[in-house]
């Protein structure tokens, strides 16, 4: 399914740059004009290059719901091991935690180093990676081994950056890392994604993919003639105040990336080319505290939420293009 099919549950926003920004709010005034004139009902898109206005996931009507055990209160991060299981981590333990996900219980805990403030992990063929809030990577040779052999990759990201994104990029042979936190010189009200490149083992100086709301909010306060009506539509989706990476996935139907926030329990959903394409609100009644999400190759969406006090969920959301 392409990009543009991809549904919201918030108002659509195709963000890539500040250039684009002029043309899409002319498209949105047409649009806007072109229903009043044709009293066509608000159910209907006027214009079929803009996507539909409901989601590809029922956020609020999980296909399954399982809570998770004590063990995993807080737990941080989600991975694919194989058609039965999910990899899970917690920010404290270094422990690999085996899930079934038909039935949300965990099988195995093997432990893979010693404590730490883990955030994700991201399995690549056998060998899974684990994410420190440092920028260390921790690769597990091979997670079904009966005792985990591992190796460190240090980075030039520092606890500064608080990284807790992971997730293996196989078109382009590395590991995304999102950035919590700093996202260096220069980049105030930025917030990035860095490449690991898992042929040399380095990471990419530069980052691969920004999120800037600084520059849109900019734009809308500038442009004197937008209309209150669209000014109040395109606020909820481009405001990122407070929006802090706390997880990635690529979904394997579209190939856009899936930006989790905990902080604004918000998906950011990126096209390849790093345009903006959505902001999805998540229901706080279910999610806490959102920390891991995950894909199945179909599509379904897994998204696994910390306890913060209280029993530790796991979602399953079948995917509806």
């Amino acid at each position: 399914m392409p990009l543009d099919s991809l549904h919201g549950t918030m108002l659509y926003a195709y963000l890539p740059y500040r250039p684009c920004v002029a043309s899409l709010l002319g498209l949105l005034l047409v649009t806007t004009a072109a229903c009043a004139q044709n009293s066509r009902p608000q159910n209907q898109n006027p214009d079929p290059s803009l996507p539909p206005p409901t989601a590809p996931y029922a956020f609020d009507q999980p296909n399954a719901l399982f809570t998770l055990p004590s063990s995993l209160e807080e737990i941080s991060g989600l991975t694919v091991l194989d058609e039965q299981t999910l990899g899970a981590i917690q920010d404290e333990k270094g422990r690999l935690y085996v899930i079934n996900l038909n039935t949300g219980t965990v099988e195995d805990d093997p432990a893979f180093d010693e404590n730490g403030d883990y955030e994700d992990l991201a399995r690549v063929g056998d060998r899974v990676f684990v994410l420190r809030s440092d920028g260390t990577l921790f690769e597990i040779h091979d997670w079904r081994a009966e005792k985990l052999e591992t190796t460190r990759h240090k980075t030039p990201l520092s606890p500064k950056y608080d990284t807790e994104g992971l997730v293996y990029d196989p078109a382009h042979a590395r590991l995304l890392i999102a950035c919590k936190e700093y996202a260096g010189k220069g980049r105030k009200d930025q917030k990035v994604i860095f490449a690991f490149d898992l042929e040399n083992n380095q990471l990419v100086d530069e980052p691969v993919f920004t999120i800037d709301g600084a520059a849109f909010n900019e734009q809308v306060e500038q442009d004197d003639g937008l209309s209150e009506r669209i000014r109040r539509a395109l606020e909820p989706a481009v405001d990122l105040s407070g929006f802090k990476p706390s997880a990635l996935a690529l979904h394997p139907v579209t190939g856009a990336l899936y930006v989790l926030s905990s902080v604004r329990q918000v998906i950011v959903v990126l096209s390849p080319d790093g345009a903006m394409a959505a902001v999805w609100s998540l229901p706080e009644n279910l999610f806490r505290q959102p920390e891991g999400m995950t894909f199945l190759p179909n599509g379904d969406l897994f998204i696994a939420s910390e306890g913060d006090g209280k029993e530790a969920v796991l979602a399953r959301f079948n995917f509806q293009p």
